[in-house]
């Protein structure tokens, strides 16, 4: 029997019972009828789950997952495997879309033969300020390739799953790595190299509600040391791809290292190196392995710094942390 949908929207539920509501509305609303709108609610302890179940009986596109487990890669992908459509959105549980956003994405993918297509976002604030953040000129632009990805690097363009329509193939051999925050920052130069077509549609639909108790902004020393090896994984990748050369190389390399040293400082200073001992052996031994690349494509104070932490480790710690801590 042919599939009746065309897009399979993966919602993550996890105890955001009060932003719920709107989120699952303007995903109900879409001007693109033809969705499934897939619920994983998981280890909630609010009454998302109610929510959800609720759902499910008002709204025949609508099924709910409950796992025994939390974690949003593991939603993520359970609402992968569970999608029946040929192109998969997500959606974040506490925020919310414009009408037209599925309809205008899968338009532009079907009339491009896109394999990816994305979108705008905002910022959404707790008082209601909305922060726009692009031209929006409502028109479609195909990107090469190389351009995005070095813009993903500069930080130009943003990495998020949620402003995206991917083509269903492209999760076939790359999933949401399990136990890790920041996931979008370790897979989405990886999706993108997968793709022979990619449209971006100028226009804002995605409204990022801004919560200062959601993952991303507890700034913990774990989520600093995922952002770290996150970067990590970004620096190989331009390697891999010779993305950058040159002064360019040294540049891009430079704003990346000084936020993954400053992430670095800020993790330590919050916590005791014996509790934090399995994440700093992992950041110190990713910091040796970019002492692999040539030396000249480093700033020489990086390159330095990168140098006595791996090297000089407790005379590093005593002169940057252990010495300041005893003065305050």
């Amino acid at each position: 029997m042919e599939n009746k949908y065309l897009v399979s929207v993966i919602i993550p539920v996890h105890n955001t019972a009060c932003y719920l509501h709107k989120c699952v509305e303007s995903v109900r609303n879409q001007s693109l009828r033809e969705i499934e709108i897939i619920l994983v609610e998981n280890m909630s302890t609010d009454n998302s789950a109610e929510i959800c179940d609720d759902y499910a009986k008002t709204d025949s596109r609508i099924r709910v997952l409950h796992l025994p487990v939390a974690g949003l890669c593991i939603a993520r992908n359970a609402g992968i495997d569970a999608a029946t459509a040929p192109y998969i959105g997500f959606v974040d549980s506490d925020d919310y879309i414009g009408p037209d956003m599925f309809k205008d994405l899968y338009e532009a993918m079907i009339n491009n033969k896109a394999d990816l297509t994305f979108c705008n976002y905002c910022y959404e604030y707790e008082d209601g300020r909305v922060e726009l953040l692009a031209p929006n000129s409502g028109n479609n632009i195909t990107c090469v390739r190389e351009e995005l990805l070095q813009d993903l690097m500069w930080e130009k363009k943003s990495c998020a799953v949620w402003i995206r329509l991917f083509k269903r193939e492209l999760f076939t051999s790359l999933r949401f790595p399990d136990g890790f925050v920041y996931e979008d920052r370790r897979n989405m130069h990886r999706w993108i190299m997968m793709c022979n077509k990619i449209v971006w549609v100028d226009k804002t639909y995605y409204y990022y509600v801004e919560r200062t108790n959601s993952i991303c902004h507890t700034i913990s020393p774990e989520n600093r040391y995922h952002y770290i090896l996150s970067c990590f994984i970004r620096l190989d990748f331009i390697h891999e791809q010779t993305l950058f050369s040159g002064k360019e190389l040294i540049d891009v390399q430079t704003v990346i290292l000084r936020n993954v040293l400053l992430q670095f400082k800020q993790a330590l200073q919050r916590v005791r190196p014996r509790k934090f001992r399995k994440e700093l052996d992992e950041i110190r031994k990713g910091f040796k392995h970019l002492l692999t690349y040539p030396k000249e494509e480093f700033d020489p104070r990086i390159y330095k710094r990168i140098k006595n932490i791996v090297y000089y480790w407790p005379l590093y710690y005593c002169v940057h942390f252990a010495f300041k801590k005893l003065k305050q």
